[in-house]
Formats: C-alpha cells, sequence, structure tokens
C-alpha cells in the first residue's frame, strides 16, 4: 500500500484516535505488576511511548517508565526516566485542581466548551457520514464491475493475467473502504458521543467530589495521555516538565490543565520536593 495516493475518508487525526481507543491495553510486566499510567505516556522528542519497568525484588517503590525508544542508551533517544510514585502525585494534585476550577463555575466552563467544540464537530459529523455513504456506494460498485470482470474472462473477452491483476486491485481497494468505513463509523460513534462530553467531564468533576488516591478507572476517565519530557539538571536539581491531556477538554482554555506540571528532585537523590 502506497500512502498519500488516495483521498482518505478519515482524516489521520481520527485514525489515530479511534486506534488509540481500540488498541490501547496494558500488560502486565514479568514481575506481574501493571502500570498504572501504562499506554497513556509519550515522549515529547521521538513520539513514541514509555514502557512500565519493575522489579520482583521491591514493593513497587522502583516501578517507573522509560521511553521505549532509549533501549538502555542504545537507542535513539534518551531516557525521560520517571518513577510511578512520582507521576501519581502530579496526576493526582491536577485533578484535584481541575475539579476545584469546573466546581467554581460549571455553567461556565460548560458555556466555553460549546463555543469550543459545538459547531466544528456538528460540521464534522455530517461530512463523515457522506463520506461513508459514499464509501458504501464504491463497495456496491465494486461487487458489480467485479462480476463483470469474471463474465469478460468466462466469455474470453478478458485475458487471464489481464483479469487477475484487475481483480486484485478491486479487491484491494474493497478491502480499504471496509477498513476504513468501519474506523470512520466508530469514529461517528465516538463524536456523536462526545456531543456531551462538556457535561460528561463536569459531571466526573461531581462523581469524584473527593479523590484521596488515583485508581485505574479514575484514571482512564479522566486522562487522554501524557507526555514525559526529559530531565533538565543545569539549575543543580532535576527538572522534568509533564504535560497531562485531557479527555474532552482538549480546545478548552483552562489554566489548570494548559501549563505543564513540574518535578523536582536534588541530584543524587530519589526523593522529590
Amino acid at each position: 500500500m502506497f500512502p498519500d495516493t488516495q483521498e482518505a475518508i478519515v482524516s489521520q487525526a481520527q485514525w489515530d484516535r479511534v486506534q488509540e481507543l481500540r488498541k490501547n491495553k496494558r500488560r502486565p510486566t514479568k514481575a506481574q505488576r501493571q502500570g498504572l499510567f501504562s499506554g497513556l505516556l509519550f515522549c515529547p522528542d521521538c513520539e513514541n511511548k514509555l514502557h512500565f519497568a519493575t522489579c520482583k525484588s521491591f514493593d513497587g517503590k522502583q516501578d517507573h517508565y522509560v521511553c521505549s525508544s532509549y533501549k538502555s542508551g542504545r537507542g535513539t533517544c534518551s531516557a525521560h526516566y520517571i518513577r510511578e510514585d512520582v507521576l501519581r502525585e502530579l496526576v493526582l494534585e491536577r485533578i484535584r485542581a481541575v475539579n476545584t476550577y469546573i466546581r467554581q463555575d460549571v455553567e461556565g466552563f460548560q458555556e466555553e466548551w460549546l463555543q469550543c467544540r459545538r459547531s466544528d464537530q456538528e460540521r464534522n459529523i455530517r461530512e463523515d457520514r457522506k463520506r461513508v455513504e459514499r464509501a458504501k456506494k464504491r463497495l456496491a460498485d465494486l461487487d458489480v464491475l467485479l462480476s463483470r470482470l469474471y463474465e469478460d474472462f468466462v466469455l474470453g473477452d478478458l485475458n487471464k493475467e489481464r483479469y487477475k491483476k484487475m481483480t486484485a486491485d478491486y479487491e484491494a481497494e474493497q478491502e480499504r473502504l471496509k477498513l476504513e468505513i468501519e474506523v470512520t463509523e466508530e469514529w461517528l460513534d465516538t463524536q456523536e458521543t462526545m456531543s456531551a462530553d462538556g457535561d460528561a467531564f463536569g459531571a466526573l468533576t461531581q462523581k469524584y467530589v473527593d479523590v484521596p488516591e488515583l485508581t485505574p478507572t479514575i484514571v482512564n476517565e479522566y486522562i487522554k495521555k501524557i507526555e514525559v519530557f526529559a530531565p533538565d539538571k543545569s539549575s543543580g536539581k532535576r527538572v522534568q516538565k509533564v504535560k497531562i491531556y485531557f479527555n474532552f477538554v482538549d480546545d478548552v482554555e483552562i489554566p489548570v490543565i494548559s501549563e505543564p506540571v513540574v518535578a523536582k528532585s536534588t541530584l543524587g537523590r530519589r526523593k522529590t520536593a
């Protein structure tokens, strides 16, 4: 398959988001512990995921994440190392801050969300529905073309080599269309569900009025992805930025979301300030 040779039914962003929703599965490590943020952490430098690492001989204090491109210094990226307990504290603090911010003015937040998302979203849904209709029509047309090809071949109006090539081309197009229709329809379901996302995120802040600790459910409900930057040690302290992206509200300007959180520690020590 050659990229960018035909108009895609779905945009790359839509494709990526649906694949993220379908394939974001967490895998247990050899020590049978599972990272709370596995599948959600990304390196902003190489854009690959951070892998979870642990050790049987520890009780979780050394659980950490490293860039999958690092490969013990032999890869193409730096480690972007961050301990899970540090990340847990940062994410918990940010979720609490977001909850407080939205609960202070739920109606104002919902109005802002609607202004940012509703008109664009409704237009995208209409366009995607039209694209699915066109793709389904083309799929039906291909069935007719394949039948005619077979008839021409049987009647001797088409030689074997030409028949095989044209059949293979049409069947390949059919497979591409089927996959794109499937992905687009899943994306349409997601977008239609998102029509109430402003309310949904506001409801989250009411559901979790107090968040004493993070659970996999809370993390998955709130967090879309997290970027872990390489640490900066130029000041004599290890300073590391972490950018948290929340579900549903990526287009809404919320002060406590827009800026990265920062983890600091004295060089040579594991404990954060």
